[in-house]
């Protein structure tokens, strides 16, 4: 529960029919790397990960990281957050995310006005650039989603149905459209997850999903979508780098 309050703080419709499996492999390798991606840095000894975020655990300090653990650095996060030299992230008010233990992080989150997250467009963005969108979904600190899948009740255009769509973010907090994501599966031009080329669709009041767990938030690696996968996307959460 701690690591799910910590993580908070922080054109045409596709029609390819395919048959998505639970887990999908994910598509990148360490030889297909995109563009200004690097050798991986990761060191799990020190770290443990909290979806798109890296903690360093003697200091609590929360580093931004690619999908196979590089540290990303001197980088710009949607909605004006940004990582200094070493990769440690800077929110979009400069308060530098190192608070020295978890309760530190916790007491200045409580201590922080409650400001509900919303959607929000980049126009210095192109709206759909190799599958990535300007859209993000967080407050005035920044992206609330990096590396992340999220299930919310509100689209990026502002309809709300009563129903929760699944929309996946990149490791920058930027939302994936009309596309495959980096684990394999299909969202359409609003970033709806689609499975066997439907949009998937829950609904909160007849289908909670996994008793224990709901249809929760889960890193990029880890999506649950029926009762089975949600429990399986569980127990991958908080292992060292599940992505790779």
């Amino acid at each position: 529960m701690k690591k799910k309050i910590i993580g908070a703080i922080l054109s045409t419709v596709l029609t390819v029919t395919m048959a998505t499996p639970a887990f999908a492999e994910i598509i990148w390798t360490q030889d297909e790397l995109p563009a200004g991606y690097t050798t991986n840095e990761w060191e799990n000894k020190n770290f443990f990960l909290n979806a798109g975020t890296a903690i360093k655990k003697d200091s609590y300090t929360y580093y931004l990281k690619d999908l196979h653990g590089n540290f990303i650095k001197n980088a710009e996060i949607a909605g004006g957050s940004k990582t200094d030299g070493n990769g440690i992230i800077v929110d979009a008010k400069g308060r530098v995310c190192s608070y020295g233990s978890e309760q530190n992080a916790i007491d200045y989150t409580i201590s922080q006005p409650y400001e509900s997250p919303s959607w929000h467009q980049d126009s210095e963005k192109s709206q759909n650039a190799n599958g990535i969108s300007n859209y993000w979904y967080g407050t005035g600190t920044g992206s609330l989603y990096l590396s992340h899948w999220s299930w919310l009740m509100v689209s990026p255009d502002g309809k709300k149905d009563g129903l929760k769509y699944a929309y996946c973010f990149n490791e920058y907090g930027y939302l994936y459209t009309n596309t495959i994501t980096p684990d394999g599966y299909m969202v359409n031009e609003l970033g709806q997850l689609m499975i066997d080329g439907k949009v998937k669709t829950i609904d909160p009041k007849t289908n909670p999903g996994n008793k224990w767990y709901g249809y929760a938030d889960f890193p990029i690696g880890a999506l649950g979508y029926d009762y089975d996968s949600c429990g399986r996307a569980a127990q991958l959460w908080g292992t060292p780098n599940p992505f790779f």
